[in-house]
């Protein structure tokens, strides 16, 4: 009972500590988006490293978002929309751990004297096929992933339709906003998310985790913070 109990709270940390940290990072990072060149990239970097050296800690948060997926799967339920969601965003969102070393790359490319002789390597970095080929997959299977999910969620009420109508919303306007650079429309679908997975943070801890017949709600201590948290 104990462990379920943790396990919960464990979810309630990947679902709020994950999204809000993906929405701040978001918000923080000096990194271009879209096509920008790695010169461009390099310098932009070396002009805010304070700022680089807070999204790198970041990344760690948005992290959380990966296991963050199976925890929203389970409150969905179990049927075959959820698990197709889960399964196709679960798989495609780990390669977020390869995507954020990026980060350290720019990083320590703005922190050469020769920044110019760094961008080669950044190009390199970019225009990878396995990198490249990941970030196709992550958009896609977390876009069309998170949709199934929130198409789920609605249909077995698990959370407020808001919530999953959020959920369905939220990878859209991100890529859009990315795609076009515009920086509002891409914040709104990171907060989107925000909203989304904190609902379903609210319906772990009042339903518990599907086959533990334990909710955060049952009481004891790690409830209790759980239920503060929220």
């Amino acid at each position: 009972m104990v462990d379920s109990r943790w396990r919960v709270a464990a979810g309630v940390a990947c679902l709020l500590v994950g999204s809000v940290g993906q929405l701040a990072q978001y918000l923080v990072t000096p990194v271009l988006g879209g096509d920008a060149a790695a010169a461009d990239q390099i310098r932009e970097v070396a002009a805010h490293l304070p700022q680089m050296r807070l999204a790198l800690w970041l990344d760690l948060a948005v992290l959380l978002v990966v296991p963050a997926v199976l925890y929203v799967g389970a409150v969905a339920g179990r049927s075959r929309l959820a698990a197709a969601g889960t399964v196709l965003a679960f798989l495609t969102s780990l390669g977020a751990i390869v995507l954020v070393a990026g980060d350290a790359l720019y990083y320590e490319a703005a922190l050469r004297a020769d920044q110019a002789g760094s961008a080669p390597l950044v190009a390199a970095y970019q225009a990878n096929g396995l990198v490249s080929g990941l970030l196709v997959a992550y958009l896609l299977g977390h876009a069309v992933g998170f949709i199934l999910l929130g198409i789920a969620l609605t249909r077995a009420r698990a959370v407020p339709v808001w919530a999953g109508v959020a959920l369905c919303v939220s990878p859209v306007a991100e890529i859009a906003g990315q795609a076009s650079g515009t920086s509002a429309l891409a914040a709104a679908g990171y907060a989107l998310l925000v909203v989304a997975f904190g609902a379903c943070a609210v319906a772990l801890v009042r339903t518990g985790l599907p086959g533990t017949g334990v909710s955060a709600a049952a009481g004891g201590p790690v409830a209790a913070t759980t239920l503060r948290a929220t």
